[in-house]
């Protein structure tokens, strides 16, 4: 099957938990209270995520990621525009991208504006064997140095509604 050059990642892709890091580096670089780490490190690495990806029109990557906690549905723009998004409770916005280079690699930034200049993170999607995708989680501060964490996913076909 012939990729598609707009839309790399496209298909249905299930986290195979077996071959992820732990997101607890992407937690506590993001200000997780230590008193709060356990429990949520513990929940964050045993939610088994599901992805839907297509591209709607050539410039737009649509994400549905599928867990326990429910449904999210995110728009991003291709084209290399920032689009401002709200976090799911409403209470926080930033600024949202998206690309695909040459290699295949889908990236959607989000810039955490309300944490100031120089905070963002990358989620950096790629197929790197057939039925595999592999998504690295990139969180950038100013002064500190990047975390990055890699989870597995592997293409099913069973569909997310």
């Amino acid at each position: 099957a012939m990729s598609d050059p707009h839309c790399p990642t496209r298909g249905v892709w299930k986290q195979d938990s077996s071959r992820c890091e732990s997101l607890c580096p992407l937690l506590e670089g993001l200000g997780l209270p230590s008193a709060l780490r356990g429990i949520a490190c513990t929940v964050a690495d045993s939610t088994m995520t599901t992805y839907r990806i297509t591209c709607p029109t050539p410039d737009t990557c649509k994400i549905v990621d599928k867990t326990w906690f429910g449904r999210n549905e995110t728009s991003v723009p291709l084209d290399g525009s920032e689009r401002e998004t709200k976090t799911r409770n409403g209470r926080k916005t930033f600024m949202l991208s998206g690309s695909v280079s040459d290699d295949g690699t889908s990236t959607v930034q989000c810039r955490l504006v309300s944490r100031g200049e120089g905070w963002y993170t990358r989620q950096e999607r790629k197929v790197t064997a057939p039925g595999e995708l592999r998504e690295r989680n990139v969180l950038v501060r100013p002064g500190h140095d990047d975390v990055v964490v890699t989870r597995i996913f592997l293409k099913t076909e069973e569909d997310v509604r």
